[in-house]
């Protein structure tokens, strides 16, 4: 073989090599996220178990909903085994929230005396200097914890003005509009601020629910509280994610979130489908929708509803329709849900 030839093949096979680990980096860069709901007697044996299952899945990092002292505890396994920890902080429904400062819908009840669907949604009302207060003071406590990644805000929105339609059924509704019982956002302070800045009193409006710069003001409050929080996170060196709902579209007209204006680190769209009885070619339409509107430096992980996606091999349908849609990876609700063939799915992105 010739010097000239020989230097021909040494340059092709450093090119496949330079491709081949191109590709295993681009592999591992889309990460996999399990939201975890852990029992608060955990023992360490039983962290470590699951943390050393969890990387040997590839997992890259759970949000896990739980007081400071289990949180402490699952921290050193997670570390041991490559594992980023974030606090899973349920933000404007607070079941122990001041029963002032829950939110009040059109009809002038608030949720103090009145359920809006299910007993535990208890949505403060993001205007009141009370409640950023009392928010920033819950996260000190975990900003406490030595080695926690960041905080991972959830319920950062309104009531359901709107549910799914999948779910409507569930509760004997059927709505095809927004109905004034589920219109939230009329706590006696929001329309204070709202006459003061307008003139106008929301609740002698045309039509409440829907007009345009009352709900946009609305949404200011929250956005406005989020960024708060937001910033707050950051001066402290933490990571602020959010889970959401699937499109920013979708999050304005059912929960009043506008959270493409947040700037976060990481968003977590719950791209449940079935909750909309769609198919697996919508998750891959509103992955791309979501991946348009984020900033460059944010990363957005698929939310995927673990106990719907347990036939056959639904779950790679669902993985694969993030991956086309351009997701930075999956997010998997919940850890207790998963058995092994759904962990075979996984490994097999």
């Amino acid at each position: 073989m010739s010097i000239q030839i020989k230097n021909l093949f040494v340059y092709f096979l450093l090119i496949f090599l330079i491709s081949g680990c191109t590709e295993k980096t681009n592999h591992r860069e889309f990460k996999v996220w399990v939201w975890m709901h852990p029992s608060s007697n955990k023992s360490e044996i039983d962290w470590e178990e699951d943390f050393e299952k969890l990387e040997s899945h590839g997992v890259y990092g759970v949000l896990i909903g739980a007081d400071t002292a289990v949180l402490r505890k699952a921290i050193p396994p997670a570390t041991k085994h490559n594992i980023e920890v974030h606090a899973w902080f349920w933000t404007m429904n607070r079941g122990d929230a001041d029963t002032s400062w829950l939110s009040v819908n059109q009809l002038g009840q608030s949720l103090a005396n009145e359920k809006a669907y299910v007993n535990y949604y208890k949505f403060m009302c993001p205007a009141l200097p009370e409640v950023k207060i009392f928010l920033k003071n819950k996260i000190d406590e975990l900003l406490s914890i030595d080695g926690l990644a960041g905080i991972h805000m959830d319920y950062i929105r309104y009531v359901d003005a709107i549910l799914p339609i999948g779910l409507q059924p569930n509760y004997g509704l059927n709505q095809d509009k927004v109905y004034p019982e589920f219109d939230y956002g009329y706590h006696p302070y929001m329309v204070e601020l709202y006459q003061e800045k307008t003139g106008i009193n929301p609740f002698e409006l045309k039509n409440p629910a829907t007009d345009p710069d009352w709900l946009q003001f609305r949404m200011d409050k929250l956005n406005e509280t989020v960024i708060v929080l937001r910033d707050y996170i950051h001066d402290n060196g933490k990571m602020a994610t959010a889970a959401v709902f699937p499109t920013p579209v979708l999050s304005r007209e059912m929960v009043r979130q506008e959270w493409d204006c947040w700037n976060l680190d990481c968003y977590f769209p719950m791209v449940y489908h079935n909750f909309y009885n769609e198919d697996f070619d919508w998750i891959e339409k509103v992955m791309k929708e979501n991946k348009s509107v984020i900033p460059e430096n944010s990363k957005v992980y698929c939310g995927l509803y673990v106990p719907s996606l347990k036939n056959d091999d639904d779950l790679s349908k669902a993985i694969n329709a993030a991956l086309a849609g351009e997701a930075d990876g999956i997010a998997l609700f919940e850890y207790g849900a998963m058995d092994e063939g759904l962990w075979k799915q996984v490994d097999e992105r």
